[in-house]
């Protein structure tokens, strides 16, 4: 089975644009983790204030990155987010994680720039996980493109979450009491990458022989039905279920604007799957 998102984990080189040396941003926390948790292709710092940042060279701009470099990680505002995805379509980046928020979670105008963003990805043929998310972490690899301080131990779970809490609640957890993880997704506001991709990248992943999901919403109901058949198939999944109730339903729509769909309905996807 081939894995759909085999470039957000096994990439050759990644650009953190945005990156900072200023401790207290989430930027500085994305490229410690790449430089540290063991990531063994080439790191490429973006900031237009270049210079040097541990140890890297800084780039001025996406376009001066040298080759190679498959996979980018966004850490800038909602409103400048969808220029530096523009900048790695025109580089040849083919696969960008965003971790800004303040898209679709807080209304019309958010869910406007997604779907600017789903327009740059369809130009150039890009995939991109979020916004509003916190990366993605591969133990075997290994890669941790998040900003989370710890990193699990190599283990047999796949875990994909909606919510960029619940997965850095469950990494602190897992490195606090010796359980371990294969893969770690955390989708944000799904935007593009969602729960399906997500289910078939485990599903092919051959260190994961159990998934567990976080599930806020499902943009596509019929897409994730298949791939949960796929998957169990294979191996079994586990899901909690956000916003079985109207006050549940709420929390959703602010948190990641996911609209958590009908609990009965929801509940005969997963008997289908």
């Amino acid at each position: 089975m081939t894995d759909p998102l085999q470039a957000f984990f096994e990439p050759q080189g990644v650009a953190v644009i945005g990156a900072s040396s200023n401790s207290t941003k989430l930027s500085y926390g994305v490229l410690c983790n790449l430089v540290t948790h063991g990531y063994r292709g080439p790191v490429y710092p973006v900031n237009p204030r270049g210079g040097e940042m541990m140890g890297l060279w800084v780039y001025q701009a996406v376009a001066e990155v040298p080759d190679p470099v498959e996979l980018a990680i966004i850490v800038l505002s909602a409103e400048r987010t969808v220029a530096a995805l523009e900048a790695c379509g025109q580089r040849g980046i083919r696969a960008a994680v965003l971790i800004a928020s303040g898209f679709g979670e807080l209304g019309s105008g958010g869910r406007e720039l997604e779907a600017q963003l789903r327009e740059v990805a369809r130009r150039y043929g890009m995939r991109f996980i979020g916004p509003n998310c916190v990366g993605v972490v591969d133990t075997y690899a290994p890669i941790d493109t998040t900003f989370i301080r710890t990193m699990p131990g190599q283990g047999a779970i796949g875990f994909v979450s909606h919510s960029g809490a619940v997965c850095g609640g469950t990494m602190d957890w897992a490195s606090a009491v010796g359980v371990g993880f294969s893969r770690i997704l955390s989708l944000g506001n799904q935007a593009d990458v969602d729960v399906a991709d997500a289910l078939d990248s485990l599903a092919a992943d051959p260190h994961t022989r159990v998934v567990a999901a976080y599930i806020e919403g499902l943009p596509d109901g019929r897409r994730f039905v298949e791939a949960a058949g796929r998957l169990t198939r294979r191996k079994p999944l586990v899901v909690l279920k956000a916003g079985r109730t109207p006050s549940g339903t709420r929390a959703v729509a602010s948190h990641t604007g996911a609209l958590a769909g009908a609990d009965r309905a929801f509940q005969a996807a997963c008997r289908r799957a």
